[in-house]
């Protein structure tokens, strides 16, 4: 079941993180939750379909013990040539060969982890539960350097040159020295008092300017060198009678193509922004909280209600949607070979055409899914919640 996670900011010490087993979707009527009434929607039942590909298992390596339910983590799996790097809530990471499932190294961390892995420059990062950042070297997973920040890192940390930056759920972004870990600035933005326990990342643009979407719905141009706030956009705004309704916040990773930024926010829009002037050239009322995904002239993306929509990335026309999936707690659409890969919490690994969206496939992976699959090289790689890592074979 995809969890409604809220977090409410006051000193550290005090933080208090509510908990609500009820779905993004029923976030506006937490009252009734509080009086004893049940809004979690149903899952779609799924229907019958006449299979047009096979997916067929190759290898299962457990990674760590089993998962939380956490609709808001982003731990998916990270390929770098024939290595696939995996890492679990429970602090185990692993460099698993692609093709045979061998595993080639084991570190495992004192510390719970969040975010990561994210793979680059020789180097791996990951966050933890601890607001911690941790570098561990690619090649053997020894540990580099741990630095605390002053809150959790549930966005992957973006690496640059020699350059690391991360986002703490308060809204504060840190650039640390990629080999030394010394802290080189911070960017000060803040957070409402009330926020989904989620986050996006930030991304580069020409190589020197950090794009950042925040919990208020803002957008902050960052100078990489210095943290430099150059300009800052208002992208969704909040509305409402009560806090709940008002979230605002950005949380799906904002993705630059040319001179424009793609992005999304949770009970706000998803829309493309021109970077030359700072307008929208598009944007349509969505609800979203996972990665959206790119590929050639369309977006692809998951809302709130787990409807999954396809976008011309031009316009922001409504290529198609499909509904037949909903409240089924699915991942963010991974796109391949016009193919779109999503799995859900009930354990279903479902492939739709991304031309119409119709249903071309599915595979039961035995446990929940909260990770987005992973696709190379006609081969999915999916994470369940159990801490199991499976390669399945497209046919």
């Amino acid at each position: 079941m995809s969890i409604c996670k809220l977090k409410t900011f006051i000193p550290k010490k005090l933080q208090i993180v509510i908990f609500l087993g009820i779905g993004l979707q029923a976030c506006n009527k937490i009252d009734d939750y509080m009086l004893g009434k049940d809004n979690t929607p149903k899952p779609t039942n799924l229907d019958a379909i006449e299979p047009r590909m096979d997916l067929v298992k190759n290898w299962s390596v457990p990674v760590g013990s089993a998962q939380k339910s956490s609709a808001y983590l982003k731990m998916m799996p990270n390929i770098k040539g024939n290595i696939i790097y995996a890492a679990s809530q429970n602090g185990e990471v692993k460099a698993i060969e692609k093709d045979s499932g061998k595993t080639i190294w084991t570190r495992q961390l004192s510390m719970p982890l969040i975010s990561g892995p994210v793979v680059s420059n020789g180097y791996i990062a990951l966050t933890t539960d601890t607001s911690d950042i941790v570098l561990l070297k690619q090649i053997d997973g020894e540990l580099v350097w741990k630095n605390r920040v002053a809150n959790d890192v549930l966005a992957a940390p973006l690496i640059s040159n020699n350059t690391i930056i991360a986002k703490t759920i308060d809204g504060n972004l840190y650039a640390f020295n990629l080999t030394s870990g010394k802290k080189l600035w911070v960017s000060h933005h803040g957070a409402p008092n009330l926020i989904l326990k989620a986050g996006s990342a930030p991304t580069l643009y020409r190589n020197n300017i950090l794009l950042t979407g925040y919990a208020d719905g803002k957008l902050d141009a960052i100078e990489m060198a210095t943290g430099r706030v150059l300009w800052q956009r208002s992208i969704a705004f909040a509305s409402g009678a009560s806090d709940v309704e008002r979230l605002v916040d950005i949380d799906a990773d904002p993705i630059v193509r040319g001179d424009t930024l793609y992005l999304a926010s949770y009970q706000g829009y998803i829309g493309g922004l021109g970077l030359n002037n700072g307008q929208f050239k598009w944007r349509k009322p969505a609800s979203v909280f996972k990665n959206i995904t790119i590929a050639g002239n369309n977006i692809y993306y998951t809302d709130s209600d787990d409807i999954v929509w396809s976008l011309n990335s031009g316009s922001g026309h409504v290529n198609w949607k499909q509904d037949k999936l909903k409240a089924r707690g699915l991942t963010e659409p991974v796109y391949s070979a016009g193919k779109l890969y999503l799995a859900d919490k009930a354990g279903i690994l479902h492939v739709l055409s991304a031309d119409d969206g119709k249903m071309i496939a599915r595979k039961s992976v035995g446990a929940s899914v909260n990770l987005a699959p992973v696709v190379n090289d006609n081969n999915v790689f999916v994470q369940a919640s159990n801490g199991t890592l499976s390669k399945y074979k497209v046919s």
